[in-house]
């Protein structure tokens, strides 16, 4: 510690995990995962609502949020609701997200497409789907979508398994789009396809948008240590809503929002002075690559300013430890957490956790990643009913600890 700071009592630090509110990380949740908000999806008139509500929120908590814009060359999303039916003696019409979906490298599909869906054979035919049984990589599926755009064909028909859920994970990373229209179908139904006719339309939007963080923080006492904040993260952003099916995104990541919520709750209304700042970020566009994130570490690098780095990514079900991915020169953070975690009799481990932090551990912060986990994340079952509030006070209560001892800079 610096300077003549006064230590602040262990009983007091321990109060502010005491405080954390599983019900009110709940009804937060809950505004987070309103329809009106659709998903929170990237470019998405329901994910500016979400960025305006959460910087309503944190001005409520006495702060003042600041917006983040940052340029995004290019996003896609769905821009209505798809069909695919399949003609022939027993007809039959699929059911987007659970038979078939949107294949990120799609190329435009203005009008409906029909023709017969076969196995590629020797090269593709006018006037026809390819089915395929396997996805080639790269290069190699961009040439084979050039052959049959050479020839005359339809588009691609390629497999995917549905996860867990029973549904289809939805997907909104790609490479880039290649000339013809592709289809995702449901690996076990492409052969029942197969010689059939298949008529079919999935409708990509794509282009640039604006990406939107909202950080906010809290001063320190020490002046010294005013450019070594503690930082606690957690994306906001969610996979979208489909057309015809509202996405929650409850876990994925609507309950690390809830916790960093509830933690600013709790320190302001504490009113706890210690020696280093807090600083929170809701980051916006993890799920295309964690954009806001590298929008941010680039921006504290460029200030001179180092935090050491909390990140929350799905704190809706706990699987019995929290998962804790570390950077490097993560000593004092390992150190907190570990503390913390004795302290709260609350385990973790070493894990994977490849979200928001790698962004900031890219730019040399220390940075640790915390992932407790989710029910059926990227599907329509990652909802509030899945979320266990346990998990949510288990986050809120080890993450503020935590970061309280960082912040009290013994």
């Amino acid at each position: 510690m610096t300077g003549s700071e006064q230590v602040v009592a262990e009983d007091d630090l321990l109060a502010l995990a005491d405080a954390i509110d599983a019900t009110r990380m709940l009804s937060d949740l809950e505004s987070l995962c309103a329809p009106e908000f659709a998903g929170r999806g990237v470019g998405s008139a329901g994910h500016d609502l979400a960025t305006d509500w959460l910087t309503e929120k944190l001005t409520d908590f006495g702060l003042r949020p600041e917006k983040q814009v940052f340029d995004i060359a290019a996003t896609f999303r769905l821009t209505a609701a798809p069909v695919f039916s399949v003609a022939g003696p027993d007809p039959a019409t699929l059911e987007h997200r659970v038979d078939y979906a949107e294949h990120p490298r799609s190329g435009p599909m203005p009008t409906p497409a029909e023709g017969v869906a076969r196995s590629l054979g020797s090269a593709p035919r006018a006037g026809e789907w390819v089915v395929l049984d396997k996805v080639p990589q790269g290069e190699a599926f961009t040439e084979l979508a050039a052959q049959v755009r050479a020839a005359g064909g339809i588009g691609l028909l390629t497999p995917q398994n549905p996860d867990g859920s029973g549904f289809l994970t939805k997907r909104v990373m790609g490479g880039k789009p290649v000339d013809v229209p592709v289809i995702a179908v449901r690996a076990d139904l492409l052969a029942q396809i197969d010689g059939k006719v298949v008529r079919a339309q999935v409708q990509l939007g794509r282009g640039p948008v604006a990406g939107t963080n909202v950080v906010a923080g809290i001063a320190g006492t020490d002046p010294d240590l005013a450019d070594r904040p503690v930082l606690i993260s957690a994306h906001y952003d969610g996979v979208g809503a489909d057309p015809e099916r509202h996405f929650q995104c409850a876990g994925d990541n609507g309950s690390g929002v809830a916790v960093l919520l509830e933690i600013v709750r709790v320190i302001t209304e504490r009113g706890l002075a210690l020696p280093r700042p807090f600083l929170f970020a809701v980051l916006d566009a993890e799920e295309i690559g964690a954009l806001g994130s590298r929008h941010h570490a680039g921006a504290l690098v460029d200030a001179g300013i180092r935090p050491d780095v909390i990140n929350v990514d799905m704190a809706g079900k706990f699987n019995g430890a929290v998962a804790a991915e570390v950077g490097k020169d993560t000593e004092a953070l390992i150190s907190a957490l570990d503390r913390a975690g004795r302290a709260l009799r609350i385990p973790l481990a070493g894990g994977a956790v490849a979200s928001d932090n790698r962004s900031y551990a890219g730019r040399d912060l220390p940075a640790v990643g915390l992932g407790l986990g989710a029910a059926h994340y990227h599907s329509p079952l990652d909802s509030l009913d899945r979320i266990d509030p346990e998990a949510l006070r288990m986050a809120g209560r080890l993450v503020v600890l935590s970061a309280a001892y960082l912040a009290q800079n013994i």
